[in-house]
């Protein structure tokens, strides 16, 4: 279960699943992150694996106090945070205020609109078409803990929310029209990117150092080809993806691993 994190006050926790997409665009962004702008905005982050796989984002701590919608990853701190942020787009904007290379001042605004076009799409819709099991599996955990008989007011709250995000994200977005607009939406997505990608021997989109979007993109990139959606990706999107595969950076996040759990 997940507790209130590291004992230092100046810390902040990281909940994160090594299997969740939307984690792994953060651990690759912190990995990436760059040089801090000041002393006073460096970041001291303590990884904590949430077990998704036996319903640890499901126990009352983390629906009622570090994220209601029951997902990872989410940025946490009593004392360095109003609330949890509890989004990995979020996560990145914040950190991109403290590690000014991850959003650089020139390209600021087209990095910050690809990272919501790329956030746009559903990765479920596109990591489980075909596979309505896994979307009533999750559903059916939640169902499960309804029944226990003595939960607490708060967390029969917060379980009834957790079935409206299941249903809108989860259920909703394996219906096969909902599947096939995604494909299309990634294709396009992916058709701009080809035309920013430089020739070798650079690797990154907008220059030596890693973005925030080549960070996430580089995990979104992964999943399509654990999933084998790889024939999305135009020639020299491939080709940035494979370099992108063979950086540090990514292996130290990815340890040899693949994005999912299972054979596709």
């Amino acid at each position: 279960m997940a507790q209130d994190g590291s004992s230092d006050p100046k810390s902040y926790v990281l909940y994160y699943n090594p299997f969740s997409i939307c984690s792994l665009m953060v651990l690759h962004t912190i990995e990436t992150r760059g040089s801090a702008k000041d002393s006073a905005s460096e970041m001291a982050i303590v990884p904590e694996v949430i077990d998704i796989f036996h319903e640890g984002q499901l126990s009352e701590h983390y629906l009622c106090d570090i994220n209601p919608e029951g997902q990872v990853p989410v940025l946490y701190s009593p004392a360095l945070l109003k609330k949890p942020i509890a989004d990995s787009l979020e996560i990145t904007e914040y950190m991109a205020e403290r590690y000014p290379s991850l959003i650089p001042k020139e390209h600021e605004q087209l990095i910050r609109r690809l990272l919501v076009d790329l956030h746009a799409l559903n990765f479920f819709s596109l990591s489980f078409p075909g596979r309505p099991t896994v979307a009533a599996g999750m559903k059916a955990a939640v169902v499960r803990r309804l029944q226990m008989p003595g939960i607490s007011e708060r967390y029969r709250e917060a379980l009834k929310f957790k079935l409206t995000v299941l249903d809108r994200d989860k259920i909703g977005g394996i219906v096969p029209e909902v599947v096939q607009d995604m494909v299309t939406r990634a294709k396009n997505f992916l058709a701009e990117v080809e035309s920013m990608v430089p020739d070798a021997p650079c690797i990154w989109l907008f220059g030596d150092a890693p973005t925030a979007f080549d960070a996430h993109l580089v995990v979104f990139l992964a999943r399509m080809k654990d999933v084998k959606r790889d024939n999305l990706f135009p020639p020299k999107v491939a080709r940035f993806a494979e370099r992108a595969f063979e950086t540090p950076a990514w292996k130290a996040v990815i340890q040899d691993r693949k994005t999912m759990v299972g054979e596709y």
